[in-house]
């Protein structure tokens, strides 16, 4: 059954899983929670335990909401917003703890994750520094993956904001800790 589910679009398993049916709920839970780590990394930093907590957070209300969402919508932004939302939340506690590296800096505008995990540790700890909204467009554009167009549609902001939040944000991290870190990482080792 889960193959036949597999092949469901995800407003197709929302309707199953507002039904009732906890396998539909899986398979979305595994189709995104990946996903949606990767753009909560920018809230948890490299505690991965506080990591699968704020996942966990997300998907229970997901659960809680799930009849609020309307598949007329798309799913991920619905979900991308829970997810920063709880991110937000959490940043508001004053836990805010995050990963990321510079040489890779020009490859997050691009929604690329960096291969090495030590250089993911360093760029969130950089993003973490950043003002809210640009540090929201961050982690969906490189957390989750998702074009500008999708991020402008989660955030409700314009397309061209979204882009120029991006922009500003490499700028700002190329400038601001771009040199310092490279300095600080080549005479460490």
């Amino acid at each position: 059954m889960s193959e036949d589910l597999s092949r469901l679009r995800d407003a197709e398993l929302v309707v199953l899983a507002q039904n009732g049916s906890a396998t539909a709920f899986e398979a979305i839970y595994d189709r995104h929670a990946g996903g949606v780590a990767r753009a909560l990394s920018s809230f948890a930093g490299p505690d991965h335990d506080l990591l699968d907590d704020l996942v966990q957070d997300v998907f229970l209300r997901v659960v809680g909401g799930l009849s609020s969402y309307r598949p007329s919508h798309p799913f991920s932004n619905w979900l991308y917003t829970i997810a920063l939302n709880v991110g937000r939340n959490h940043a508001r506690r004053g836990l805010l703890v995050v990963p990321v590296n510079p040489t890779d800096i020009e490859d997050m505008a691009g929604s690329h994750q960096p291969s090495d995990p030590a250089t993911a540790v360093t760029l969130a700890r950089m993003v973490a520094r950043l003002p809210a909204a640009m540090r929201e467009v961050v982690s969906l554009r490189a957390g989750a993956e998702m074009s500008f167009g999708e991020i402008a549609e989660t955030l409700g902001i314009p397309e061209g904001t979204a882009r120029s939040r991006m922009h500003n944000a490499v700028r700002i991290l190329r400038d601001r800790f771009g040199a310092g870190e490279k300095r600080r990482s080549t005479t460490s080792d």
